[in-house]
């Protein structure tokens, strides 16, 4: 049986229809009691639905990247599973790289190689829904205390906890991107990383002389798109 006959059947698809249901129920009854909430503290109406509409307008544009990597991610690793991780606690960034470790250390090329099975299939769903649920672990039994030495830390002026911060993003940034930036052999990648990194610095720099900040808001997007048609580019050419 081939595993696209499985990523994309219907067990499947009610497998992660339930768990995505169970989050919106979760959201509809945080948005409920938020709204109890602001009625008990006496906010009023307008105020609490121009808010909701907001935050549901600027949630779109974030949501661009997700629907991206949702298309491409949804050829190699079937229709449904990657709409579940992407719509709970994944990541683009994660689900690719995580998917993509588990294909290569299976002797793949990569997670398009035609040679992907139905256990490396599995092995990669394991992979990508057990590696990410320590940071929700972590912050059960640990935020509460990294918020109160974040509160003092910044309460004291101390720079350590943001420059910290930047520093393991940064770092995580630089983990997945090297392997692919790095690979002369493989130059695609290259050209994709070269092309997005030149459309998001003009985004910003049209953004600022424009003032409009919307463009600088889409960057993420709007690059993604271009590193893709870049790759595709390249291929073509080089084909």
């Amino acid at each position: 049986m081939s595993f696209l006959q499985v990523a994309n059947s219907p067990l499947m698809f009610i497998l992660c229809f339930i768990v995505i249901a169970l989050v919106c129920i979760q959201s509809v009854l945080f948005l409920r009691t938020a709204w109890k909430r602001g009625k008990e503290l006496g906010i009023e109406k307008e105020v609490m639905k121009k808010t909701i509409t907001n935050s549901a307008l600027f949630s779109v544009i974030p949501s661009l990247a997700i629907i991206v990597s949702l298309m491409v991610l949804s050829v190699p690793l079937g229709q449904y599973f990657p709409w579940l991780r992407l719509s709970v606690v994944g990541s683009a960034t994660y689900e690719t790289m995580a998917a993509g470790q588990v294909a290569t250390g299976s002797g793949l090329t990569g997670l398009s190689d035609p040679n992907m099975s139905l256990s490396i299939f599995t092995t990669a769903m394991w992979v990508m829904t057990v590696g990410i649920i320590w940071g929700i672990v972590f912050n059960v039994f640990f935020m509460r205390s990294l918020d109160r030495f974040s509160k003092k830390a910044k309460a004291s002026g101390n720079t350590f906890v943001p420059i910290f911060s930047s520093a393991l993003f940064l770092g995580m940034l630089a983990m997945m991107s090297i392997p692919h930036v790095s690979n002369i052999q493989k130059p695609i990648g290259i050209v994709s990383f070269l092309a997005a990194a030149v459309c998001a610095v003009l985004c910003n720099k049209v953004a600022i002389v424009t003032k409009v900040r919307t463009i600088s808001e889409f960057s993420l997007p709007i690059s993604l798109i271009v590193g893709m048609g870049a790759a595709i580019l390249y291929t073509q050419m080089t084909l």
